[in-house]
């Protein structure tokens, strides 16, 4: 605008400058009045060019009023900045709502651009961009069009594989771009291909359209690690990355969920009813195995759990027998393995089974004698062989503490009877048994005090 101005002064002047000139040659009279003249032209121009400029200003700040902004003021380069701040679904929320005030052609390139240049180190706002891509694209088509040309350009994964979840990256993409990987699997490249089934790899395994192609695709991974992996040295990188794809093909089916969900979440003492129902509604023939497996695993769930399992496998017995008898067989034949094997890592798990064993008994569901037995078997198992000082050394007390356990369980009902003669003579043999060992731990011996 001001080069235009001072064009259009310059046009206007000029001819008035030459005639001044000729009638200085025509005559002397009329040259000082050319001067003056000229000075007065020179005065104008001068103020024009002042009166332009202001013009410019206000136009300037016109300009600047008519930058969008946000409800707040803030303008677009200000809501940029704060996108790397937004950690949280409210935050990201918010920022988007902010933008739809902002929202023109321009601004929705500046935003793609924003969200592609994300920090590689900052992999905990992928979500939350792709959350914010993810509502925009309702009604802005162009913000995930133009997001994704830019990742297929530069063949970045960061936010692709969140992307496809969220249904903005297509699964033709991540498919594409996890055969690149395959094709060269070496390097960097697995990284990437770990990565990207890190995120997206159960979705796009589960999702119907995209099961048989995934299938395919986790069937080449595992070739190329039985034959590469070694040589790689990626030993550990596969171990935490690739865990999920190894396990796609073994998770339980859809009834297998609905019983773990049954026995390790929804039981409780208010819905033992409510889940003894829907346990005997399954198709037992299909499911006794696996509900079989889930009983007598009881170390895999909540310890203040074990009880009600053994008041459903009590109650279980009136309609399934056999099922019932051979929780009471696993169990045991899990306490005598444990005696066995004696390994520091199975101690949770033995004492789970000593507790079950007890509630077992504590809802009549087996007699005294089994839990006599056991209690005998306990004491006895390994002396007087070659193995005595590996399966039951000197110094080792948990046998000790398997015993107190199941005393602690169900012992207060062997109070009268001859189930109280016949638990005050395995007393008598734990005594000497305790004596044996030696100096004992403060929390058994503890223990002991207040059982016995």
């Amino acid at each position: 605008m001001l080069f235009y101005s001072l064009l259009y002064i310059s046009h206007d002047i000029a001819p008035e400058l030459h005639q001044g000139h000729v009638a200085a040659h025509d005559t002397g009279d009329t040259s000082v009045d050319a001067a003056v003249l000229t000075d007065r032209k020179s005065e104008k121009k001068k103020d024009e060019d002042e009166k332009d400029k202001g013009k410019e200003k206000e136009n300037d700040g016109e300009t600047e009023k008519d930058k969008p902004r946000g409800p707040e003021g803030t303008n677009l380069d200000g809501l940029l900045q704060r996108l790397p701040g937004c950690v949280s679904r409210d935050l990201i929320n918010q920022l988007t709502v902010e933008f739809c005030y902002l929202n023109s052609k321009s601004s929705r390139k500046k935003l793609a651009r924003a969200l592609f240049n994300v920090p590689r180190t900052s992999l905990e706002l992928l979500p939350y961009y792709s959350r914010m891509v993810a509502t925009l694209s309702t009604c802005m088509k162009d913000v995930p069009s133009t997001l994704l040309q830019l990742f297929e350009e530069e063949f970045n994964f960061l936010i692709n594989k969140k992307l496809c979840k969220f249904k903005i990256a297509p699964s033709v993409l991540i498919f594409s771009c996890l055969k690149a990987c395959l094709d060269d699997f070496t390097h960097h490249n697995i990284d990437v291909a770990c990565n990207l089934l890190e995120t997206c790899g159960r979705y796009l395994y589960w999702h119907p359209d995209t099961n048989v192609r995934m299938a395919n695709m986790l069937e080449i991974l595992m070739r190329l690690k039985t034959l590469r992996i070694w040589i790689l040295g990626t030993i550990p990188l596969w171990k935490t990355r690739i865990t999920c794809t190894n396990h796609l093909n073994d998770l339980p089916e859809s009834p297998k969920f609905y019983i773990r969900k049954l026995l390790f979440t929804d039981l409780d003492k208010s819905l033992i009813e409510q889940v003894l129902r829907q346990l005997r509604k399954l198709p037992w023939s299909e499911c006794q195995p696996y509900l079989l497996k889930c009983f007598w695993k009881v170390h895999k769930g909540k310890y203040g759990q074990i009880h009600l399992i053994a008041s459903l496998t009590a109650r279980l017995s009136r309609y399934h027998d056999e099922f019932a008898v051979a929780i009471v067989d696993e169990v045991l034949e899990e306490i005598r393995l444990g005696l066995e094997v004696n390994e520091y890592g199975m101690q949770r798990r033995r004492i789970a089974h000593m507790r079950f064993l007890g509630e077992l008994y504590n809802y009549e569901h087996v007699d005294s004698s089994v839990v006599l037995d056991t209690l005998y078997l306990i004491l006895i198992f390994g002396h007087g062989t070659e193995e005595q000082d590996v399966l039951d050394p000197p110094e080792d007390c948990f046998r000790i503490r398997m015993i107190i356990t199941l005393l602690e369980t169900c012992g207060h009902y062997f109070g009268r009877g001859s189930s109280k003669r016949k638990l005050d003579r395995f007393l008598i043999h734990f005594q000497r048994y305790i004596l044996s060992k030696g100096a004992l731990p403060l929390d058994i011996e503890f223990d002991l005090q207040v059982t016995i």
